[in-house]
Parts: structure tokens; sequence; C-alpha cells
């Protein structure tokens, strides 16, 4: 399977947001965050590095909108 797991990064400590991300779609300051039940999260921040091979999406010092 190739779901994710996303993380924010703050003061290089990761803080997991989500579990089993199958989309992340960047949408101007904020990224929007499905997992595989289609639940939805609205991260404020930006993508800092995606890690195909460890599964992972980290994201710059964030804010859950929603």
């Amino acid at each position: 399977m190739c779901e994710a797991k996303a993380y924010i990064v703050k003061n290089d400590h990761e803080q997991l947001v989500m579990q089993d991300v199958t989309l992340v779609q960047p949408e101007g300051e904020t990224c929007l965050l499905v997992n595989l039940l289609g639940e939805q999260k609205l991260v404020q921040g930006q993508i800092v590095r995606i890690d195909l091979l460890h599964h992972t999406i980290h994201l710059s010092q964030a804010d859950i909108i929603s």
C-alpha cells in the first residue's frame, strides 16, 4: 500500500498529524490532507519534504485548521 504519515515539523520536533494519507493538495499557504477513509484535515503550512521510501510527508511549522 502507498499510504503515508503526515507530520508537522516544529523546532526539529515531528508531530504526527494524520496516518494513511492518500492525498495531499497544496492550496496556497495550506495543505489539504485526506486519508484512506476519506477523513480530511486542512493544515496551515507548506510541504518541506516527501519521503516516498519511508512513506512520510513533512510540513513546515504549521497549525491544524480543521
